[in-house]
């Protein structure tokens, strides 16, 4: 049986799934990985747990399948975007990983915003700086840790290293690179301008020359690689993509009408444009799959995590047990429909101040668990209605919207979307979105799919789809009011916050 593999290297688990030239899955394996946090704002990963996590969930997908290397025709991979790998020469590690969640070049960001580089850059990168982005990290270790950087060969993220460990050539790849801050979009190469407005010029030859497609054929698995997990020798790996891209695609957003979004670690709003647009309020623009387009994105770290954080804090703590979204719904719908309970999902950062905090506000005795976890799904429904008023300034608004994500498997909240964005929300049949896009890669990089187009037309399948209630929607538009004049009001406090824990 011919089939592909799609490995997505997460932000907490090394995923590998096997899918029919029909898009369906044959079967997957996830390994959890550890965040460590040795200091704050720093979120790191040990690199030797990461090399076995990934080849761990490729050897347990082959066994559950029961295949054998030669039925998988093609790998593609796909990961955590932005971040720092940083190796020697022969693979090793200088460092543990980096991920896209550090906050340590934070200072960095300030900096760069206040005295006129990101104003330089932009027309260039099409993109706002963050601190987890590769070209800040490196930044800041060259200002704070040279040793580090001195004894590093090779930058690589996540995805990259992922196909290096399959075969084992160095290399990067378009999707991704664009979205590092790295890249002059209008030339398709790391730019030294760029690189020299940074302060980090002496570093271009630590980045591969080698900049692959997404469909490109990278290498062929080695023999090392093979013993080690059950693939065939030789059996090709393509360039892939950065996840936002892999998540997209997997929808099937191949045309410029359609809109995408994704409730996950990060809340991921995005449409595809063959016209290169970029704005200061805009958090980035950077090359899609599809040959000609650029993915217009507006996100931040503020979307089902905050739910996340909750449930471990506060619930499972307290002895609760929770069998999925099911027993959360429940919960939801056993509290008062409206209510002025507002929660603005700041915990990991947001969209509006760098300094921003997350908070209950509203909050009285009579309050419970479905109260506050109601107050949870609108916020971040909230904040997602934020990041596609800023994407409407450069584009008509859809009628309807392709949701993925771990929020999308809530029946609720789902229709909470579709009432605060006053849109019909088509839930994907596919749960590992980024395993998926990486699969369709590896299909269109070895002719079982023509395009991209071909592979999102064939592999994406809507599960359901939710209808906005006008009366909801007129309901939620007012309370959304109120979240944005909060935001405002709270805008002044939240540096002042921060300096008291510097005391």
């Amino acid at each position: 049986m011919g089939c592909l593999m799609g490995i997505d290297v997460g932000g907490s688990v090394a995923k590998a799934a096997i899918y029919n030239t029909s898009g369906r899955e044959v079967c997957a394996c996830g390994v959890k990985m550890d965040t460590l946090t040795p200091k704050p704002g720093f979120c790191e990963r040990s690199m030797e747990q990461v090399r076995q996590s990934i080849l761990d969930a490729i050897v347990g997908v082959m066994q559950k399948s029961g295949m054998g290397g030669g039925d998988i025709q093609a790998v593609g991979v796909t990961g955590q975007a932005n971040g720092l790998y940083m190796l020697r020469s022969d693979g090793t590690a200088v460092y543990p990983a980096i991920l896209s969640s550090d906050t340590r070049a934070k200072a960095l960001i300030m900096q760069w915003n206040e005295d006129g580089t990101l104003d330089h850059i932009l027309p260039m990168t099409r993109q706002i700086l963050w601190a987890g982005q590769t070209a800040a990290l490196v930044a800041w270790f060259s200002r704070h840790d040279r040793q580090t950087l001195e004894a590093a060969d090779i930058f690589l993220t996540a995805k990259d290293y992922a196909r290096y460990l399959l075969t084992g050539e160095f290399a990067l790849e378009c999707t991704e690179t664009s979205s590092t801050s790295l890249m002059d979009i209008s030339t398709g190469q790391i730019s030294p301008h760029i690189l020299g407005c940074l302060g980090i010029s002496e570093y271009k030859g630590n980045f591969p020359a080698r900049i692959l497609r997404s469909e490109e054929v990278g290498g062929g698995v080695t023999a090392e690689c093979a013993a080690h997990t059950g693939l065939l020798e030789g059996t090709p790996v393509v360039g892939g993509l950065i996840d936002t891209v892999a998540s997209i695609i997997s929808q099937g957003v191949v045309r410029e009408e359609q809109m995408g979004m994704i409730v996950g670690t990060w809340g991921i709003n995005a449409f595809i444009t063959m016209r290169p647009l970029y704005a200061k309020d805009i958090f980035s623009a950077f090359y899609y799959c599809i040959p000609g387009y650029h993915l217009i994105l507006e996100g931040s770290p503020t979307s089902a995590t905050n739910l996340e954080w909750f449930i471990d804090t506060f619930l499972k703590q307290r002895g609760m047990v929770f069998h999925g979204y099911d027993d959360i719904n429940a919960r939801v719908e056993a509290s008062a429909p409206y209510g002025s309970l507002l929660f603005l999902p700041f915990l990991y950062g947001s969209n509006v101040n760098l300094n921003a905090e997350a908070c209950f506000v509203g909050l009285r005795g009579y309050h419970g668990i479905p109260d506050l976890l109601r107050a949870i799904y609108e916020g971040v429904a909230f904040c997602h209605r934020c990041h596609i008023e800023r994407l409407l300034k450069l584009r008509e608004m859809p009628s309807t919207v392709r949701m993925a994500g771990g929020g999308a498997r809530s029946r609720i909240w789902m229709q909470i979307f579709a009432d605060v964005l006053g849109m019909s929300v088509e839930v994907s049949e596919a749960e590992e979105l980024g395993a998926l896009g990486a699969a369709m890669a590896a299909g269109v990089g070895v002719g079982i799919f023509s395009d991209f187009e071909d592979a999102g037309n064939r592999f994406a399948r809507i599960r359901q789809t939710y209808t906005p209630s006008l009366e909801r929607h007129a309901y939620y538009t007012r309370k959304y009011a109120m979240y944005c004049r909060l935001i405002d009001a709270m805008d002044p406090l939240w540096d002042e916050l921060v300096a008291l824990e510097g005391e």
